[in-house]
């Protein structure tokens, strides 16, 4: 294999500035004193290398086990085993120029699948990774290249799939957590039943049990207090009347003896009208982001 010194373009992501940056850097700038870590201790990921040369296969594998001992590898000859249904990996090592299936159509069809992993091209043609930007690969290595350069490369994708980790960590917690404070569970017909606060038209009382009466037109009843349901169901809903929250969204015009919410005709208790304004005024302002 020959041993190439020619610059080569990567890009990296700033965590700081949050800014995909593109850099040129030859082999010779890279130094023999490598730390070669994993960035959090006791970390756990899947890396996978799809090229039809042996060779490169066995040399980026070989480069990995060095960074990572811990790292699951799987291996590919071509993208027939990177589009299989069921394949995942945090970082994949993906040759451009392969029979069938070339990598970057193959890299296309993993992002049109929403997956996110740390994409890595190899190629011999330097002008063939300009197309890269366009799938969100990480970075990229021309053929051929030394054990300094991909231990580089290496390192590199381990951070960046370890912020990707992160920040899909986060953004799903912070899914759940407004999530669950916008669904309430009711106990109703003898089972548990979870119900969408914003699917509410209005609640009233009717015989000592909560009526719920939703979006679709089912009713949803239950034994329970309106004014624990309205401490927990947001600045949306307001009570217009000791039997009645209504959910402001479904407001269709109101004055100051009655309330139209979707169908039903609601009556506004004295000395409500004004406060029905200025919470209708307050939730407009906000649907609106004025």
């Amino acid at each position: 294999m020959r041993e190439g010194t020619e610059p080569s373009r990567f890009a990296f992501h700033n965590k700081k500035t949050a800014v995909h940056v593109s850099v040129i850097i030859s082999a010779s700038e890279i130094t023999d004193n490598i730390d070669i870590v994993c960035p959090k201790e006791g970390c756990y990921m899947k890396l996978a290398i799809c090229d039809d040369d042996k060779k490169i296969r066995e040399l980026i594998e070989e480069s990995v086990r060095e960074v990572s001992g811990d790292m699951e590898i799987e291996v590919f000859a071509d993208a027939r085993g990177i589009l299989a249904p069921g394949f995942d990996a945090d970082i994949l090592f993906l040759d451009i120029q392969m029979p069938g299936i070339d990598g970057m159509n193959a890299a296309r069809m993993i992002r049109a699948d929403g997956k996110k992993t740390v994409i890595v091209f190899v190629t011999a043609l330097e002008e063939e990774v300009f197309k890269a930007f366009e799938v969100g690969a990480f970075n990229y290595i021309v053929k051929p290249f030394g054990k300094k350069r991909i231990t580089e490369v290496i390192k590199r994708a381990i951070e960046q799939a370890d912020e990707v980790r992160y920040i899909e960590k986060t953004l799903t917690e912070k899914e759940d957590e407004k999530h669950s404070a916008h669904v309430i569970t009711v106990r109703s017909g003898g089972s548990n039943r979870k119900v969408i606060l914003s699917e509410i038209v209005y609640a009233e009382i009717f015989d000592r049990r909560i009526i719920l009466h939703m979006k679709d037109r089912d009713n949803v009843d239950y034994n329970g207090r309106i004014s624990e349901l309205e401490s927990i169901s947001g600045q949306d809903f307001f009570r217009v009347h000791r039997a009645y929250l209504i959910n402001l969204a479904y407001v269709k015009s109101y004055d100051s003896k009655s309330v139209r919410v979707g169908d039903a005709e609601i009556p506004v208790a004295r000395g409500k009208y004004q406060d029905l304004i200025k919470a209708y005024l307050s939730y407009y302002t906000r649907r609106e982001g004025l």
